[in-house]
C-alpha cells in the first residue's frame, strides 16, 4: 500500500454517514440504494454520493441485477473484506520515505 492509498482509504472512512452505511452493509449483506439510504436515514442523492466514495476507495463494490418485477435494473451494494489495523509505525513505513 501507498501513502496515497492509505490517505484515500482513511479520507474515505472519515465521514459518519459512510460509516453507517459501512455498518448496515455488514449487516445486511448486499443492499441497494433505497434500502440503503433508509436504514442510514439519509436521502438517496446523499447514499448514493458517499456509496461512490466508498466504491472509488475499493470498499465496496457493486452489481446491477435486472428486477423484472419493477422493470428496472437495482444497483446492489456490498461491503468488500476490510481488515485495516492503522498505528504510527505503519505509517511511518507506508509514508515516511516518500516525502522525502
Amino acid at each position: 500500500m501507498t501513502c496515497e492509498e492509505l490517505a484515500k482509504l482513511l479520507s474515505a472512512l472519515g465521514h459518519e454517514v459512510r460509516l453507517r452505511i459501512l455498518a448496515a452493509l455488514s449487516e445486511g449483506g448486499e443492499m441497494y440504494l433505497s434500502e440503503i439510504a433508509e436504514a442510514v436515514g439519509v436521502s438517496r442523492a446523499l447514499a448514493k454520493v458517499h456509496l461512490k466514495v466508498l466504491e472509488r476507495a475499493g470498499i465496496v463494490e457493486s452489481n446491477l441485477v435486472l428486477n423484472e418485477e419493477r422493470g428496472k435494473a437495482l444497483r446492489y451494494y456490498r461491503v468488500k473484506e476490510l481488515d485495516l489495523r492503522v498505528n504510527l509505525d505503519m505509517i511511518r513505513e507506508v509514508c515516511g520515505s516518500e516525502g522525502e
